[in-house]
């Protein structure tokens, strides 16, 4: 099976690419534009992975990660961070999780696809 993804964050253009990017990779991609939207499609759908800004409206997505991992069903889902700014200026606030990534924007599509691979089993792909 070909991996579930929600993608979030509140810039339409990041959501588009990534979503193009992933779908071309056969991916299936659901998007949040908000840390509110991000919580409840997360839930509804149990993605096998998140994409997701780390400060958006609604709720930053590292607050987000908190109550997913206060809910059994959303709690094992891995999380990759993204943001403009650098990993230094955010540390304080992101999650030093096995199941969680950072990467800075612009993302390099190679490295994204790298840390895909690192966070789902068989290289992207779910069974």
């Amino acid at each position: 099976m070909i991996a579930q993804i929600l993608v979030a964050d509140d810039n339409t253009d990041i959501t588009s690419l990534l979503s193009e990017y992933l779908s071309g990779r056969r991916h299936r991609v659901i998007v949040a534009y908000d840390g509110f939207q991000l919580s409840q499609k997360a839930a509804q759908h149990r993605p096998h992975l998140i994409i997701t800004d780390v400060q958006m409206p609604g709720a930053y997505g590292s607050s987000v990660y908190q109550v997913l991992q206060k809910d059994p069903a959303t709690k094992g889902i891995p999380i990759l961070f993204i943001s403009a700014y650098p990993l230094e200026r955010l540390k304080h606030i992101l999650p030093n999780d096995p199941k969680t990534r950072f990467m800075q924007k612009p993302l390099n599509f190679a490295d994204l696809e790298r840390t895909i691979c690192e966070l789902l089993p068989m290289g992207g792909y779910v069974p």
